[in-house]
């Protein structure tokens, strides 16, 4: 399962508290830890069009709020880093994907990964999604044949490419977060896997401050 660090946590139940405001801006500091250069190739039913892409995840802030990684399901769109854009909407599930399933299956994604946080898994993270949001038939899935297709690249030689292709392999049944898109009229929409509602988070953060003081009177015992 995901681990996701304390401080995402954090930034992420800011997210959500942003969620009930009016949400329009995005600001994109940059890659979290690097990117890999991919090509793709994109057919009907979607956009036809191919090119080079800078694959990895990357930081964005919502509404000014505390950075979080995002990953982003608009390869033919582009965002620029440290550039404010204001056409962002509310976090949802009303993006439309060409698979069906991509909801479902982004969930998988970032339970099957499991801790992603280098340049390499990043990459083969981003392409992964990219994989699922434009592939028609829903798995089982191939970055070398379909609808969309990923080859080359540093994304290659670094491995990030067999990885990305080894987690779309073995998609986990299991338990998975649910996945929001944050959309934006013309830029990037990116998705993120939801946390918990700043209640649960105010009651995971006393139920440590409990640990705590439990431990330090066992301590003084």
């Amino acid at each position: 399962m995901r681990t996701i660090p304390l401080s995402r946590l954090a930034a992420a139940a800011v997210l959500a508290v942003t969620m009930h405001a009016q949400a329009d801006s995005g600001m994109f500091p940059g890659f979290a830890n690097g990117s890999q250069s991919v090509n793709f190739s994109l057919t009907a039913p979607n956009a036809v069009v191919s090119g080079s892409a800078s694959a990895g995840g990357f930081l964005m802030s919502y509404n000014g709020g505390l950075s979080f990684e995002a990953y982003c399901v608009d390869v033919y769109q582009h965002i620029s880093f440290g550039e404010t854009y204001t056409d962002y909407g509310a976090p949802g599930t009303s993006h439309v994907f060409t698979n069906s399933n991509a909801y479902t299956d982004l969930g998988r994604l970032y339970a099957t990964a499991g801790v992603v946080n280098n340049s390499v898994s990043e990459a083969a993270f981003q392409i992964a999604v990219w994989e699922i949001a434009y592939e028609t038939t829903g798995g089982p899935y191939n970055l070398a044949t379909g609808s969309a297709t990923f080859s080359g690249g540093s994304a290659d030689s670094s491995g990030a490419l067999t990885l990305a292709s080894s987690w779309l392999a073995s998609l986990t049944n299991g338990a998975h977060p649910s996945i929001v898109v944050i959309e934006s009229s013309g830029h990037q929409d990116v998705i993120y896997p939801p946390v918990p509602e700043p209640e649960t988070y105010a009651l995971m953060l006393a139920g440590l401050g409990a640990m705590g003081f439990v431990a330090r009177r066992r301590r003084r015992s």
